[in-house]
Protein backbone atom coordinates (compact mmCIF):
# COMPACT_ATOMS: atom_id res chain seq x y z
CA UNK A 1 0.00 0.00 0.00
CA UNK A 2 1.10 3.35 -0.83
CA UNK A 3 2.67 5.15 2.21
CA UNK A 4 0.70 8.49 1.11
CA UNK A 5 -2.58 6.19 1.37
CA UNK A 6 -1.39 5.09 4.80
CA UNK A 7 -0.54 8.66 6.06
CA UNK A 8 -4.09 9.52 4.79
CA UNK A 9 -5.78 6.92 6.61
CA UNK A 10 -4.07 7.35 9.83
CA UNK A 11 -4.63 11.39 9.60
CA UNK A 12 -8.34 10.50 9.20
CA UNK A 13 -8.56 8.41 12.08
CA UNK A 14 -6.91 10.83 14.33
CA UNK A 15 -9.34 13.26 12.94
CA UNK A 16 -12.19 11.20 13.84
CA UNK A 17 -11.01 11.38 17.68
CA UNK A 18 -10.90 15.05 16.95
CA UNK A 19 -14.30 16.00 15.70
CA UNK A 20 -16.22 15.77 17.95
CA UNK A 21 -14.27 18.51 20.83
CA UNK A 22 -13.75 20.42 17.43
CA UNK A 23 -17.60 20.84 16.31
CA UNK A 24 -18.87 22.96 18.16
CA UNK A 25 -16.25 25.66 17.66
CA UNK A 26 -15.30 24.54 13.88
CA UNK A 27 -18.58 23.74 12.14
CA UNK A 28 -16.49 22.35 8.75
CA UNK A 29 -15.36 19.48 11.32
CA UNK A 30 -18.67 17.99 10.60
CA UNK A 31 -17.58 18.16 6.53
CA UNK A 32 -14.30 16.68 7.36
CA UNK A 33 -15.02 13.29 6.17
CA UNK A 34 -16.97 14.24 3.00
CA UNK A 35 -13.58 15.14 1.66
CA UNK A 36 -11.97 11.30 1.64
CA UNK A 37 -12.21 9.74 -1.04
CA UNK A 38 -13.53 6.53 -1.86
CA UNK A 39 -10.04 5.27 -2.31
CA UNK A 40 -8.97 6.72 1.54
CA UNK A 41 -11.69 5.34 3.26
CA UNK A 42 -10.10 3.17 6.46
CA UNK A 43 -10.63 -0.62 6.20
CA UNK A 44 -12.46 -1.65 9.88
CA UNK A 45 -13.22 -5.31 11.43
CA UNK A 46 -15.57 -5.72 14.70
CA UNK A 47 -14.47 -8.39 17.41
CA UNK A 48 -17.27 -9.21 19.18
CA UNK A 49 -20.66 -8.84 17.61
CA UNK A 50 -23.72 -9.28 19.74
CA UNK A 51 -25.65 -6.38 21.12
CA UNK A 52 -23.34 -3.12 21.16
CA UNK A 53 -21.09 -4.70 18.60
CA UNK A 54 -23.54 -4.11 16.28
CA UNK A 55 -24.41 -1.29 17.27
CA UNK A 56 -21.44 0.44 16.93
CA UNK A 57 -20.47 -1.20 13.56
CA UNK A 58 -24.02 0.00 12.16
CA UNK A 59 -22.90 3.79 13.09
CA UNK A 60 -19.76 3.24 11.52
CA UNK A 61 -20.41 2.71 7.53
CA UNK A 62 -20.42 6.59 7.09
CA UNK A 63 -16.62 6.27 8.49
CA UNK A 64 -15.48 3.09 6.95
CA UNK A 65 -15.82 0.01 5.40
CA UNK A 66 -16.05 -3.50 7.05
CA UNK A 67 -14.03 -6.05 5.48
CA UNK A 68 -13.67 -8.86 8.37
CA UNK A 69 -16.57 -9.63 11.74
CA UNK A 70 -14.94 -11.80 14.37
CA UNK A 71 -17.43 -13.97 17.21
CA UNK A 72 -17.02 -17.07 18.92
CA UNK A 73 -21.05 -17.82 18.55
CA UNK A 74 -21.81 -18.73 14.86
CA UNK A 75 -25.16 -17.71 14.46
CA UNK A 76 -24.11 -14.42 15.69
CA UNK A 77 -21.19 -13.92 13.23
CA UNK A 78 -23.57 -15.31 10.52
CA UNK A 79 -26.58 -12.74 11.39
CA UNK A 80 -24.02 -9.52 11.39
CA UNK A 81 -22.62 -10.52 8.54
CA UNK A 82 -25.63 -10.48 6.56
CA UNK A 83 -26.09 -7.47 8.26
CA UNK A 84 -22.97 -5.54 7.00
CA UNK A 85 -23.39 -6.79 3.64
CA UNK A 86 -26.75 -5.59 3.24
CA UNK A 87 -25.66 -2.01 4.60
CA UNK A 88 -23.06 -1.87 2.38
CA UNK A 89 -23.17 -3.88 -0.37
CA UNK A 90 -19.89 -6.07 -0.13
CA UNK A 91 -19.53 -9.12 2.57
CA UNK A 92 -17.54 -8.92 4.99
CA UNK A 93 -15.45 -12.61 6.01
CA UNK A 94 -16.09 -14.35 9.22
CA UNK A 95 -13.96 -15.38 11.62
CA UNK A 96 -14.44 -17.33 14.82
CA UNK A 97 -11.04 -16.42 15.96
CA UNK A 98 -10.21 -12.64 15.97
CA UNK A 99 -6.65 -13.33 15.79
CA UNK A 100 -7.08 -14.28 12.11
CA UNK A 101 -8.17 -10.26 11.77
CA UNK A 102 -5.05 -9.16 13.48
CA UNK A 103 -2.77 -11.32 11.00
CA UNK A 104 -4.81 -9.03 7.87
CA UNK A 105 -2.11 -6.01 6.53
CA UNK A 106 -5.28 -4.90 4.93
CA UNK A 107 -7.17 -3.57 8.22
CA UNK A 108 -6.14 -0.40 9.73
CA UNK A 109 -8.54 -0.69 12.89
CA UNK A 110 -10.51 -2.64 15.11
CA UNK A 111 -13.54 -2.49 17.11
CA UNK A 112 -13.69 -4.58 20.29
CA UNK A 113 -16.99 -5.28 21.84
CA UNK A 114 -16.06 -8.55 23.42
CA UNK A 115 -17.13 -9.60 27.24
CA UNK A 116 -15.18 -7.35 29.28
CA UNK A 117 -12.21 -9.78 30.27
CA UNK A 118 -11.25 -10.04 26.91
CA UNK A 119 -10.75 -6.11 25.89
CA UNK A 120 -7.28 -5.68 27.31
CA UNK A 121 -5.77 -8.85 25.83
CA UNK A 122 -7.72 -8.17 22.11
CA UNK A 123 -6.68 -4.27 22.35
CA UNK A 124 -2.76 -4.66 22.89
CA UNK A 125 -2.65 -7.79 20.81
CA UNK A 126 -3.85 -5.80 18.01
CA UNK A 127 -2.16 -2.63 18.38
CA UNK A 128 1.25 -5.00 18.51
CA UNK A 129 0.12 -5.71 15.04
CA UNK A 130 -0.48 -2.23 14.06
CA UNK A 131 -4.29 -1.75 14.24
CA UNK A 132 -5.98 1.36 15.82
CA UNK A 133 -8.45 0.34 18.46
CA UNK A 134 -11.74 1.26 19.60
CA UNK A 135 -12.82 -0.24 22.67
CA UNK A 136 -16.17 -0.55 23.93
CA UNK A 137 -16.47 0.07 28.18
CA UNK A 138 -15.50 -0.96 30.49
CA UNK A 139 -12.23 -0.86 29.40
CA UNK A 140 -10.42 -3.21 31.82
CA UNK A 141 -10.73 -4.90 34.75
CA UNK A 142 -8.14 -3.49 36.69
CA UNK A 143 -5.93 -0.62 37.29
CA UNK A 144 -2.61 -2.97 36.15
CA UNK A 145 -4.34 -3.47 32.72
CA UNK A 146 -5.15 -0.10 32.03
CA UNK A 147 -1.40 0.68 32.51
CA UNK A 148 -0.36 -1.92 30.05
CA UNK A 149 -2.78 -0.57 27.54
CA UNK A 150 -1.36 3.09 28.16
CA UNK A 151 2.20 1.79 27.61
CA UNK A 152 1.48 -0.12 24.88
CA UNK A 153 -0.14 3.05 22.96
CA UNK A 154 2.80 4.83 23.92
CA UNK A 155 5.25 2.19 22.47
CA UNK A 156 3.32 1.90 18.98
CA UNK A 157 1.53 5.49 18.52
CA UNK A 158 -1.62 3.62 17.77
CA UNK A 159 -4.99 5.57 17.81
CA UNK A 160 -7.27 4.04 20.86
CA UNK A 161 -10.29 5.63 22.03
CA UNK A 162 -12.68 4.03 24.71
CA UNK A 163 -16.52 4.06 23.81
CA UNK A 164 -18.72 5.90 27.39
CA UNK A 165 -22.25 5.75 26.44
CA UNK A 166 -22.90 9.22 26.85
CA UNK A 167 -19.50 10.75 25.93
CA UNK A 168 -19.06 9.53 22.81
CA UNK A 169 -22.47 9.70 21.17
CA UNK A 170 -25.86 11.41 21.60
CA UNK A 171 -24.52 14.34 19.58
CA UNK A 172 -21.79 14.82 21.94
CA UNK A 173 -23.53 16.57 24.68
CA UNK A 174 -20.55 16.15 27.26
CA UNK A 175 -17.98 16.92 24.63
CA UNK A 176 -19.98 20.24 23.28
CA UNK A 177 -20.31 21.07 27.24
CA UNK A 178 -16.92 20.77 27.70
CA UNK A 179 -15.87 22.57 24.92
CA UNK A 180 -18.04 25.66 25.93
CA UNK A 181 -16.72 25.65 29.18
CA UNK A 182 -12.76 25.56 28.07
CA UNK A 183 -13.56 28.46 25.98
CA UNK A 184 -15.50 30.65 28.43
CA UNK A 185 -17.97 30.60 26.22
CA UNK A 186 -20.97 30.53 29.22
CA UNK A 187 -18.81 32.40 31.79
CA UNK A 188 -17.57 31.32 35.01
CA UNK A 189 -19.00 27.91 36.38
CA UNK A 190 -20.18 27.70 39.68
CA UNK A 191 -22.03 24.62 39.83
CA UNK A 192 -22.47 21.67 37.35
CA UNK A 193 -25.23 19.23 38.28
CA UNK A 194 -25.47 16.22 35.55
CA UNK A 195 -28.61 13.81 35.64
CA UNK A 196 -29.20 11.03 32.79
CA UNK A 197 -32.79 9.61 31.96
CA UNK A 198 -33.99 5.87 31.88
CA UNK A 199 -31.47 4.57 35.07
CA UNK A 200 -33.69 2.60 36.52
CA UNK A 201 -32.95 1.39 40.51
CA UNK A 202 -31.19 -1.63 41.01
Amino acid sequence: MPTSRLTSRRQFLHGIAAAGAASILLPSANRACGYVSSNDRPVFATIGLRNQGWTITSKSFGLADFAALADVDANVLAENVKKVEQSQGKKPDAYKDYRHILDRKDIDAVMIATPDHWHTKIAVEAMKAGKDVYCEKPLTLTIDEGKLIEKVVKETGRVFQVGTMQRTEIDQRFLRAIALIKNGRIGTVRKVTCGIDRMEAS
